[in-house]
């Protein structure tokens, strides 16, 4: 048995929860579809989390899914055993229950990850399942075992991994921890991501304005203006002002023939005075996020104790 860790989107240092960069979370989605084999549907991204998690279908395992890559299976979040797959039925407070949503279930398991240690912020590096059953998920004769397990066949060493046993709780009352943080948090962390992304929208405008479009990908200054906006329709969704008028503006941006110093000249201010309302609104609660998950006199963060 080997213990090993390998890496997927996140950097060094790179906490699994309130992603920094607007750009790269939605690079992260292409990257993710490339790197686990999984199509759009079968993916779920939250602005709470900063890497797309596979999306489990009725709390089944994932075993089967189409297109699947083999070397994929090293990563933890591919082999959740039931209670995690599972939605949460959640108490509204009205004496009527909701299904755990997309976006608190991914906090929740964001938080197993980080809190099993599953997932190692220093490193950047997720364990590697595969290599603790001495499988190496780079190995074509493993690669083609696995293709065929997945298809159903039959294999000791690939039936036997399980990792229910990393989320054992060290006390009875600890059992429950991610799920209580993650729906006590989901709100704030939401609110707290769309100032994060609020900033960096407002930077994108700058250097659009500017003529820099390196960030965008591009060198055509109305493709860029489409690309600003697409980026920002997809962090600030749960805004519904927000999201028509920005909806409104892509439209204008997509218009075929249109001018691309007119549209930055148009469309630019409006996307930076969007998201500049978004951050005075939200910075508040970004400051109360932050703040929580500063480390003590000890050097501790914020974990199971507290959440």
């Amino acid at each position: 048995m080997h213990t090993r860790r390998a890496r997927y989107l996140l950097q060094p240092g790179e906490s699994p929860t309130l992603p920094e960069r607007t750009v790269p979370q939605v690079l992260r989605i292409g990257l993710a579809r490339d790197m686990l084999g999984l199509g759009d549907e079968r993916i779920i991204t939250s602005p709470a989390v900063s890497f797309p998690l596979p999306r489990y279908l009725d709390g089944a395992p994932l075993r089967g899914a189409p297109g699947v890559r083999a070397e994929a299976l090293r990563y933890p979040f591919m082999w959740l055993p039931e209670p995690l797959r599972e939605r949460l039925e959640v108490d509204t407070g009205d004496a009527a229950t909701t299904i755990e949503s997309d976006d608190a279930w991914a906090l929740r398991i964001a938080f197993e990850m980080w809190g099993s240690r599953l997932y190692d912020i220093d490193t950047g590096g997720w364990l590697d399942v595969l290599a603790l059953y001495d499988l190496d998920a780079d190995d074509p004769a493993t690669q083609g075992r696995i293709d065929a397990w997945w298809a159903g066949g039959q294999d000791e060493d690939l039936d036997a991994i399980d990792l229910s046993g990393v989320f054992v709780p060290e006390s009875a009352e600890d059992s429950d921890w991610a799920s209580i943080a993650a729906l006590a948090l989901v709100e704030s962390f939401d609110q707290a991501s769309m100032a994060l992304s609020a900033v960096d929208t407002v930077a994108l405008c700058e250097l659009v304005s500017s003529g820099d479009l390196t960030a965008l990908g591009t060198t055509d200054p109305a493709r860029a203006v489409s690309s600003l906006v697409a980026v920002a329709r997809t962090r600030f969704t749960s805004q519904a002002e927000v999201s028509a008028l920005l909806a409104h503006l892509q439209r204008q941006a997509d218009q075929p023939g249109a001018d691309g110093t007119h549209l930055v000249a148009e469309i630019i201010p409006q996307v930076s005075e969007i998201a500049q309302g978004l951050w005075l609104t939200y910075q508040p609660i970004l400051s109360e996020v932050v703040a929580s998950f500063t480390p003590d006199e000890t050097g501790e963060t914020t974990t199971r104790e507290d959440a």
